[in-house]
């Protein structure tokens, strides 16, 4: 039970990280060729931040109980620092820096948070 757990909790955050990230870099574009899409929620300024209501508790999650079966520091890494680029891209830069900063900070969090995750998801079902 534990291990389909951890791998839909990983597989989960790879899924929100990749969706963040095709978020922030589509959407310009979606915009400019559907403007309808200005109507919705992806627009919303608080996206982002209900991305984290989500993608939080489940790296959280993953990660703990990951920990109980390996000691892994680079998943560690990876998936705190992913999560504090889209922490800060959600909370800081979205509303107080350019939007590249916000889309870069946002990208980079979501790979690096999604490199994690896969790591994880290898490391737990390599032994």
């Amino acid at each position: 039970m534990t291990a389909q757990l951890q791998k839909l909790l990983d597989t989960s955050a790879v899924a929100i990280s990749a969706l963040c990230a095709v978020h922030c870099l589509a959407l310009p574009v979606l915009l400019v060729l559907f403007p309808l899409l200005g109507a919705t929620f992806m627009v919303d300024e608080h996206f982002h931040e209900l991305l984290l209501w989500v993608i939080l508790p489940t790296s959280v999650i993953a990660v703990g109980l990951a920990r109980l079966n390996h000691r892994d520091t680079a998943v560690l890494v990876l998936v705190i620092t992913g999560l504090a680029f889209i922490i800060g891209a959600a909370l800081w830069a979205h509303n107080n820096a350019p939007a590249w900063v916000d889309t870069a900070m946002s990208v980079t969090g979501g790979l690096t948070l999604a490199a994690g995750h896969i790591r994880n998801f290898r490391i737990c079902r390599s032994g």
